[in-house]
């Protein structure tokens, strides 16, 4: 039953043993009453016991005045809070046979990737040797303590700020996203120079683009922007070409497009408070909408293996999707403002996500619910983007190591070794994998940082931001 509060008249005859019973004990409603009355809520030194006692004595020295303390039952006030509850359940809603079919193709990929990973973590395992790992990370972290400015770029024709960048799968490309509604590709030239190949005509998106490449086609890319709209590229011999143009593919922004590990699906989110997959071989229709966040929902990425997907809101909520169920795994909760950004480390159960509340908090799939592992206060204003190096299959950062004994020399990988974080501060910073210690501040951005990202070959950082600018970033 709910209870409410009915006037009561203290008349003089009541005892204060009688206006103790009628006043309420949980503090914050004593606090409230105090508020009413126009005394101050707390005094110095005042626990909750005094406060209250304070509260009856005001209301016994205040004859013939109403106050109202007195608890009856409200059944239909009951009801509903009841009716409320029951809205707050999680619910799911029946899908069509491509969701069916899209599910299946994603279980039968993620236990292969998934076979593959931990087959290879236990190899690892097995030859673990901690002062050769030892002095492979130190080597790293020496080597990125290097990285220093190698070049800035501008684009031709941009008129605002560049909010995105990413590097395709085979490292010869860049592609840049503004808030004018272009897309822009690059052209690496060489590890330390590139030059612009080609930007998408105008019509295509309003403002606030934002880019992602295929992880199986490097010429292949997706981009969409503030009206909602949703774009292929094929890029060809310094052409842009559409393949595929979606309008409305969302009611509101869409903030973020991530290729699936395999190439065949795109997730989406968006400021209606959704996010979608759809299927890139026949984009017409969404694969599934999903709901789930209480504000816009802004960041994602997918698991290595392909299995779930992380999604980050302005709520400060993230959620883990298991795409072969369908059902969330893990609420994670810890921000205190909205997620912008989030990346899979390659090791399948780190997840690192970076909010407007200045801080990256690390995430562990290992432990209960995806429970917090660390919290990094990396920066002094949004965190903008995270990204873990990813996929290194031979890196110049990777020298041979040898053992305690100077034996077994071996060349170990550097992927997941380290992370790279934006922020509107101005800066990009480096941070060493496991323990999260700050290796390296890229300072040369005039605003704003807005994006990072790291190359395949892990020894090249390219970044964008407000002064409207990609800058490179290597050891030199």
């Amino acid at each position: 039953m709910a209870q409410t509060f009915a006037p009561v008249v203290n008349d003089g005859g009541k005892t204060d043993r009688q206006i103790s019973l009628l006043i309420p004990t949980d503090d914050q409603e004593v606090r409230s009453e105090l508020r009413k009355l126009g005394e101050p809520i707390t005094l110095f030194g005042e626990g909750k016991a005094e406060r209250r006692e304070r509260l009856v004595r005001l209301v016994s020295e205040r004859k013939h005045t109403n106050f109202e303390f007195a608890e009856v039952q409200d059944d239909s006030m009951d009801s509903d809070e009841e009716d409320e509850g029951e809205e707050e359940e999680e619910f799911y809603t029946p899908g069509d046979d491509a969701l069916l079919e899209a599910r299946k193709d994603i279980l039968a990929y993620s236990i292969d990737r998934a076979v593959q990973r931990v087959d290879k973590q236990r190899k690892v395992s097995a030859s673990y040797n901690f002062a050769q790992v030892l002095r492979h990370r130190r080597n790293i972290n020496s080597q990125l303590k290097q990285f220093e400015p190698q070049g800035s770029f501008t684009v031709k024709g941009n008129t605002r700020a560049l909010n995105g960048v990413r590097i395709n799968s085979s490292n010869s490309l860049v592609a840049c996203s503004s808030w004018d509604g272009h897309v822009t590709i690059f052209k690496r030239d060489t590890q330390e120079s590139i030059s612009q190949a080609v930007r998408s005509k105008p019509g295509f998106h309003t403002e606030k683009a934002t880019v992602a490449w295929s992880p199986s086609e490097s010429t292949t890319l997706a981009s969409a922007g503030a009206e909602g709209t949703l774009n292929i590229w094929r890029v060809d011999d310094g052409s842009l070409t559409n393949t595929y143009r979606r309008d409305n593919a969302h009611s509101g922004r869409i903030a973020r497009t991530e290729f699936h590990p395999s190439g065949k699906y795109l997730a989406t989110t968006s400021f209606d408070l959704t996010w979608k997959l759809w299927d890139v071989l026949r984009p017409e229709k969404e694969i599934l909408e999903q709901e789930g966040h209480a504000k816009e929902v802004f960041a994602c990425s997918f698991h290595p293996d392909g299995s779930l997907l992380a999604t980050g809101g302005l709520d400060a909520i993230g959620h883990i999707w298991d795409l072969r169920s369908g059902r969330t795994i893990a609420t994670l909760e810890g921000h205190i403002q909205g997620i912008y950004s989030m990346d899979w480390s390659p090791n399948g159960y780190h997840l690192a996500s970076g909010s407007a509340d200045c801080s990256v908090k690390i995430w562990d799939m290992r432990k209960a619910h995806g429970a917090e592992l660390f919290s990094i206060p990396a920066h002094t204003k949004i965190v903008s983007d995270v990204r873990f190096v990813q996929n290194t299959h031979s890196s110049p950062l990777a020298q041979p190591v040898a053992d305690e004994n100077e034996e077994n020399t071996q060349t170990l990988d550097v992927s997941g070794t380290y992370l790279a974080t934006s922020s509107y501060d101005g800066t990009v910073k480096l941070w060493s994998s496991d323990n999260w210690l700050h290796v390296k501040s890229l300072v040369g951005h005039t605003d704003k940082v807005m994006s990072v990202d790291v190359g395949k070959d892990a020894s090249c950082i390219v970044s964008c931001g407000w002064d409207r600018t990609i800058r490179l970033w290597g050891k030199v």
